[in-house]
């Protein structure tokens, strides 16, 4: 990607520049009016930056000049200025946002954060859900929609939309999630506008929290309210103006984006706090985190819960005699195989080194103890790297009424695999819960 910055102050343009490589772009960057005119008559750039006052006169003059220019209509423009009251719209040419010359630190976040919202397709791209049974409205919305860049679903009932909408499982930043939903609420149908809005503010997942944006003929303070109480985001009277609509559908799908965003994050930093980076399993930490809210879900619901302590065989021979990297691919193949055994329910976790804890739900003793054994038959034939591995597996359980913690179980666990172990290795011990 290419930029044009325009920059009098040096200081400010090597900052520029820097903070826009690092970003992936190339810069291209003058402090006057007429060198400036030079590049964009000869290059298309992705992003312009205009400093207010340049040497031979004010930065609007050249943004004036870049509005008019054919290759750079829609370039983003960025215009920076020492006044900190100054905004896009006291201005009298486009541009597309301001930021003001106050501190490095808070020169970069601005720019990240304008780059983000104006060169990322993530927000100025997206998938519509619309419903409107008048044929002319829709093709006028339709090819407005369209010609922005928007990915749109039609639909003229809301049976088919609440339908087509239910399939459609993603959601979130997953591509093939909706991002907005427009409806038309007096619908020709049994299902009308509203309930549709009802319908998707039904599911618990992240669909059932899109942004909607209501259109009908009916404009009135009630009306609206109702609407809003419904579940509504926006709302839109007829006729509908083209560029309020496409404004309130950019600004709804930049906001639902955004916190995709974060919640995208937030699960990343989720996984990184409890997943075990090289099994895929769950590690130490999840483990201790969780286990004695699962042992006091069961012992409230009254159903049984079972443990396993997995251990593999002289583990410490694969390292010494092939490597850490065939150890590692071990563990890896182990895990996988752990995690592709258990329920979604069970906790499957490595515990530390070459020993795994599983907790089962609904899981009684002689459930755990054929699980267990199946398990140990498993890991024997699934020869990793063509090595011969087994292991050792304590288990206990904790039955309807029984008393007992997580320590406990885990200690009669690891007193099974102690006692496999002594009894030759590759094989199931159970050991009661003290």
């Amino acid at each position: 990607m290419r930029a044009l910055i325009v920059e009098n102050n040096r200081v400010y343009r090597d900052l520029l520049t820097h903070t826009l490589a690092e970003q992936g772009f190339n810069s291209d960057s003058g402090d006057s009016i007429e060198s400036a005119r030079l590049y964009v008559d000869s290059e298309t750039y992705d992003i312009i930056c205009v400093n207010q006052e340049l040497k031979d006169g004010p930065g609007e003059e050249f943004v004036a000049y870049c509005n008019q220019h054919r290759s750079q209509i829609g370039t983003p423009i960025l215009f920076l200025s020492e006044n900190t009251e100054l905004k896009a719209e006291h201005l009298s040419v486009r541009v597309d946002g301001v930021i003001h010359e106050l501190n490095e630190h808070q020169i970069e976040d601005q720019i990240v954060h304008f780059i983000d919202l104006h060169l990322d397709p993530v927000f100025f791209e997206g998938r519509i859900l619309f419903v409107e049974d008048d044929a002319a409205v829709a093709s006028d919305i339709l090819s407005q929609l369209q010609e922005t860049g928007y990915q749109v679903s039609h639909f003229t009932t809301a049976e088919a939309a609440s339908s087509e909408f239910d399939a459609v499982t993603a959601y979130g930043s997953h591509a093939e999630a909706y991002d907005l939903a427009i409806t038309e609420i007096d619908l020709k149908g049994q299902m009308q506008g509203e309930d549709l809005v009802a319908t998707i503010r039904s599911y618990e997942d992240g669909r059932g929290f899109i942004p909607i944006i209501a259109i009908t003929e009916r404009d009135d303070d009630q009306r609206r309210i109702a609407l809003y109480h419904s579940g509504v985001s926006d709302f839109l009277p007829k006729p509908i103006l083209r560029e309020e609509l496409l404004i309130r559908i950019s600004n709804l799908i930049t906001n639902k984006r955004l916190l995709d965003k974060v919640h995208d994050i937030r699960r990343e930093l989720f996984a990184l706090a409890t997943i075990d980076n090289l099994t895929g399993c769950h590690n130490r930490h999840s483990l201790m985190e969780f286990s004695d809210k699962f042992i006091s879900t069961a012992r409230r619901h009254e159903y049984p819960v079972s443990l396993l302590v997995i251990d593999l065989d002289h583990f410490k021979a694969v390292n010494d005699n092939h490597g850490h990297a065939v150890g590692d691919i071990v563990l890896q193949k182990t895990g996988a195989l752990l995690t592709e055994s258990f329920r979604e329910g069970d906790l499957v976790s490595r515990y530390g080194g070459e020993e795994f804890v599983v907790l089962m739900t609904h899981c009684n003793a002689e459930n755990a103890r054929l699980k267990a054994e199946k398990l140990r038959l498993e890991i024997a034939n699934l020869k990793p790297e063509g090595l011969d591995i087994t292991t050792s597996i304590g288990v206990t359980s904790l039955e309807v009424g029984a008393t007992g913690d997580f320590e406990a179980m885990f200690h009669a666990g690891d007193e099974g695999v102690y006692a496999a172990k002594e009894g030759g290795r590759n094989r199931v011990v159970y050991v009661d819960v003290a």
